[in-house]
């Protein structure tokens, strides 16, 4: 077999083994990796090679092992932070162990005699300096076989870190040949391109020859979405050519794959890592449901994850209760638990999903500084190992597999800590080491004639024309050495070579150089200016071009920048290639349209028609025929109940406990009472306000709630009234026959008997009510009213501000002046009835109106329209407007 090995050759290269001008049998290319891997194999080393967070949790045992028994240099940051620490650490030592350390004390410092004891107490896991020692061993002791040659693509031994060095002298003593390739470069010097191969390779400035020629070109745009754009409309017109062209993609391409789509284009298929993926945030989502207090926030992202553990049916149940009542035990969570397990029974696999329901709804929460159980921790990753593994089938199969992988990955890393509880901050940095940067899982590349490449060292071999996507800085160059003088001089003596970070940094700077030289027509640099609104900044080998070319700022790079955004404006030559362009016409806006026509007959009226309901209809008949009538409703996302909203039904879900329980509550037992009940419905209710950094805002609430509840019954006995029902709920059909539903907040009566509705409401400002009863149009307490009016007794309507603490009342002879409103209900019902009935006339015989906001002169019983908080604005095009 013979091997061409290059530095930066694992994951791909170009030209390949097939790429070749003939297929050879026993040719192999590949990186310093995939080298390993292949000795391995051919000497019988092949083993379950632990994963880094496993061999960070091993090697955090052993540092908290020594800083229990003594102060070694790492003691407060292990203290402050662990898993970090461990990590940090360890890649220090794995660095120094490929450098050729045998894990002895120095004692040039206290640092390395640290490291030292470290290294002698920690029962470790082989990292790769491990895998390539034992080779050594293996060849030393067995030789090898099957191996002849062994080409090193560009670069000399000696400038390979010295691991690879010591692995190459091995195999050269067992016969193995050891040779290198270069490869061939443009000589000529007719091209800025040429000039640019010249500088790189020889070391030296140019010559103040630059001519803009197209040949080297940067593509500039505002994002990253223009700039492919213009870059498939350029590929699309290209194809049509016979020059090679090579695309180095190093980061994301998503954007450029939606773009090839567009043109017709076979996309490069890169993707990204990412840790945002759905599937990956399964890990964290599911143990962050184990804290306490509870979330309800970040239940809700694991139940609406878009693949969760528990089936959609029942998730969706929780979701509803939760948006609801964010909470947990409350009427609605109940409810919804209910429900899942009576559908749960109703499936074939039954106990399967019981199972799922109770482990995910039944959990028991530690504060974060107590840490969850080491137990607990590997029971939820393995039942997300297992899941996962199930679904892989069934959902996107490799990303499915790399969550199931990572589940046990951390469930291992977990038990090698050794600890019996887990605390969250160090749990949060497991899963990061565990997670990464993702899993590169992307839409398949698609036949091209392109090569696409994911470094720009994996260009082994000249193409007419390289394409550098995304040329900006992706990441933090590589650092400096972490080693002090006297802790580099031990490091010599020993044989450590210290030098490998310069020389990992030569071979980075070499593998951007070999994709500019291997350019033989064109290098066009791909060069977005901002990322959602942040600039970012050219590649780091940008410099060492324009510094190799000196080129000037003011004139040179001008010249040789061509602008994406040309494209929109019309001008068709994109880099010397003619981009077929079409002006598309601008479409207006669609009109608001008023009037909509059904077939006659078709509209009905409801069997019982609420307050809400005569008001939409009222409002906009056609909103009230797309909801009631058609049962078209419109989505989001789930989001939690907040604000007035969430305080409100809180407020008024405490009332009614306190009517339930007595009609004859006094004040102070009332506020007693109710204050007892804040805690428990907090819980259940509006969780929201136990977390950390809510204590202000709750106790502010609490005081509120008394403040309300006092009045409330303080009014309510000062007015000589009596209780009788909480959220009451009423009916009365009228003499044409449609029937009228409601539910009364609080259901009252004066001493004569009169019916009494208080209606509860919290909001930041009580003068809409007032303004409601001022000029007759409020409804719901007209229609209340007309529910519980008798024969002789007439009913009177109030609001009830519950955080104003204010009462606006109809007019009522128990109450004093300023709480009472000229307000004739009855009038008002009068009036809701006629227009109703004649609204629903009007659609029964197929008319349908959409009503849209105006700005003409107020008009008695003017109602609005609602517009603004409507759902169906874009349906009507009132929303265009």
């Amino acid at each position: 077999m013979k091997i061409q090995v290059g530095y930066h050759f694992d994951g791909g290269s170009f030209p390949d083994e097939l790429r070749a001008v003939e297929a050879a049998e026993g040719v192999k290319i590949t990186g310093p990796l995939g080298l390993v891997s292949i000795l391995e194999t051919r000497l019988g080393l092949v083993g379950n090679h632990s994963g880094q967070p496993v061999r960070i949790a091993r090697y955090l045992a052993a540092m908290d092992a020594l800083c229990r028994a003594g102060a070694p240099f790492y003691k407060e940051s292990f203290e402050a932070d662990g898993w970090s620490s461990a990590r940090s650490l360890l890649a220090l030592r794995d660095q120094l162990r490929l450098s050729g350390w045998d894990g002895s004390d120095l004692g040039a410092s206290a640092r390395l005699t640290d490291m030292a004891m470290l290294e002698s107490k920690a029962d470790m896991l082989p990292g790769l300096a491990e895998r390539i020692e034992d080779i050594l061993d293996s060849i030393t002791q067995f030789s090898i076989s099957g191996i002849s040659e062994i080409s090193l693509h560009m670069h000399e031994q000696e400038k390979w870190p010295s691991c690879w060095r010591k692995l190459f002298a091995s195999l050269e003593s067992v016969g193995v040949s050891i040779s290198v390739s270069q490869p061939a470069f443009s000589t000529s010097n007719s091209t800025n391109l040429d000039l640019l191969h010249e500088s790189l390779f020889a070391q030296k400035g140019c010559d103040n020859r630059f001519q803009p020629d197209g040949s080297l070109t940067c593509l500039t745009a505002s994002t990253a979405m223009e700039a492919a754009d213009a870059l498939g409309a350029w590929l699309a017109v290209q194809e049509c050519h016979e020059d090679s062209v090579a695309i180095i993609a190093e980061s994301e391409t998503e954007i450029l794959d939606a773009s090839m789509r567009r043109y017709g284009l076979p996309r490069p298929g890169g993707g990204s890592r990412s840790q945002w993926r759905a599937a990956l945030q399964l890990l964290p989502l599911g143990l962050g449901i184990h804290w306490a207090p509870f979330d309800p926030q970040r239940y809700l992202e694991f139940l609406t994850a878009p693949i969760c553990p528990l089936h959609p049916v029942m998730a969706s149940r929780l979701v509803r209760a939760l948006e609801k009542s964010p909470g947990l035990g409350g009427k609605e969570w109940l409810k919804a638990i209910s429900k899942s397990e009576g559908w749960a029974r109703k499936q074939e696999n039954s106990d399967e999903l019981l199972d799922d329901l109770r482990f995910w709804t039944e959990v028991k929460r530690v504060p974060p500084q107590t840490g969850l159980g080491a137990e607990i921790v590997r029971d939820i990753c393995l039942r997300l190992s297992d899941w996962a593994a199930k679904g892989t089938l069934a959902h996107e199969g490799k990303l499915m597999s790399a969550v199931s992988g990572m589940a046990q990955e951390l469930a291992e890393a977990v038990s090698e800590t050794g600890r019996h509880a887990i605390p969250k901050p160090q749990l949060d940095r497991m899963l990061d080491s565990v997670i990464g940067g993702g899993a590169s899982i992307a839409d398949r590349a698609e036949a091209a004639p392109w090569t696409v490449l994911f470094h720009p060292g994996q260009l082994g071999g000249n193409v007419d024309t390289v394409v550098w996507w995304n040329f900006i800085m992706a990441g933090l160059p590589l650092g400096r050495s972490p080693w002090t003088n006297a802790e580099a001089e031990a490091l010599k003596r020993a044989d450590v070579q210290i030098e490998d970070i310069d020389l990992q940094r030569d071979l980075e700077l070499s593998g951007w150089q070999q994709t500019a030289c291997n350019a033989t027509k064109k290098l066009i640099l791909v060069m977005p200016e901002q990322d959602g609104g942040e600039p970012l900044a050219p590649h780091p080998f940008w410099e060492n071009i324009v510094a190799a070319m000196g080129l000037s700022e003011e004139t040179d790079i001008p010249a040789i920048t061509v602008s994406a955004s040309q494209l929109r404006r019309g001008e068709s030559n994109l880099m010397d290639m003619d981009i077929p362009l079409e002006v598309v016409p601008e479409n207006a806006a669609l009109a608001f349209q008023d009037t909509w026509q059904a077939p006659k007959g078709v509209i009905e009226r409801r069997e019982k028609e609420s307050p809400s309901g005569m008001s939409k209809l009222i409002k906009c008949p056609l909103a009230w025929v797309l909801s009631h009538v058609l049962k078209i409703y419109a989505t989001g996302s789930p989001t939690l109940s907040e604000g007035s909203q969430l305080v409100g039904s809180f407020c008024h879900s405490i009332v009614e406990d306190l009517i339930n329980e007595s009609h004859n509550w006094k004040p102070d037992e009332a506020v007693s009472r109710a204050t007892t009940l804040f805690d428990s419905r907090l819980k259940e209710m509006a969780a929201t306000y136990l977390l950390p950094g809510m204590e202000t805002e709750r106790e502010f609430l609490r005081s509120r709630l008394r403040r309300a509840v006092s009045d409330l019954f303080e009014r309510i006995e000062g007015a000589g009234l009596s209780v009788v029902e909480s959220e009451k709920e009423v009916e009365r059909t009228d003499a044409g026959g449609q029937t009228y539903r409601g539910f009364v907040d609080i259901s009252l009566e004066d001493d004569k008997g009169n019916p009494v509705v208080w209606d509860m409401k919290w909001t930041n400002k009580s003068k809409y009510r007032r303004e409601e009863l001022e000029k007759g149009i409020a409804l719901q307490l007209a229609a209340y009213c007309w529910m519980l009016d008798k024969d002789d007794l007439p009913a009177f309507g109030a609001y009830y501000m519950l955080a104003q603490t204010e009462l606006i009342s109809s007019q009522a002879p128990w109450l004093p002046p300023e709480d009472v409103v000229d307000s004739d209900l009855k009038a008002t019902w009068e009036m809701v009835r006629e227009r109703y009935d004649a609204i629903i006339d009007r659609l029964m015989a197929g008319d349908v109106e959409a009503i849209a906001s105006s700005d003409d002169e107020e008009k008695e019983f003017d109602f609005g329209t609602g517009c603004f908080f409507c759902d169906y604005a874009m349906v009507c095009g009132v929303g265009y407007e």
